[in-house]
């Protein structure tokens, strides 16, 4: 069944589970500076979703016991940074790394991700360990 938005009524996207469209919900977001819904979107496996933020739905355990967090595909170990970026910034090219902007591995928000060289992440780490510290490396 078709679902309209609470605000203005116009047509949701069939598979929203929000009750606002996303016009008004970035009004309310600019206006509120808060984020009313996080965004979802199917993992090219097609059996699971990943979320901007970096939350992965359907699986029943992330393994954390690596410095990146993991979860177990079909007995294959997947990192969850990984499946974020594919989901959000398309396959990873090859040859290419999935960086973290902040190098924080509990921060696999897509806005934190892109793909990148070894060279662009060793850069990364130089400028975030500057950043940390206050100084020079």
């Amino acid at each position: 069944m078709r679902r309209r938005c609470i605000l203005c009524s116009a047509w949701l996207d069939a598979t929203s589970v929000a009750e606002t469209c996303r016009e008004c919900a970035a009004i309310i977001e600019s206006l509120t500076r808060r984020v009313l819904e996080e965004r979802w979107r199917d993992h090219p496996d097609g059996q699971h979703v990943v979320s901007e933020r970096g939350r992965v739905a359907r699986l029943l355990n992330v393994d954390r016991a690596h410095r990146y967090p993991r979860v177990s595909i079909a007995g294959s170990k997947r990192y969850v940074h990984a499946m974020v970026a594919e989901a959000w910034h398309g396959p990873r090219p090859a040859g290419l790394l999935v960086l973290h902007a902040d190098d924080e591995p509990d921060r696999p928000h897509a806005d934190n991700l892109r793909y990148g060289t070894h060279a662009d992440n060793a850069a990364d780490a130089k400028r975030n360990r500057i950043n940390r510290k206050g100084n020079t490396a």
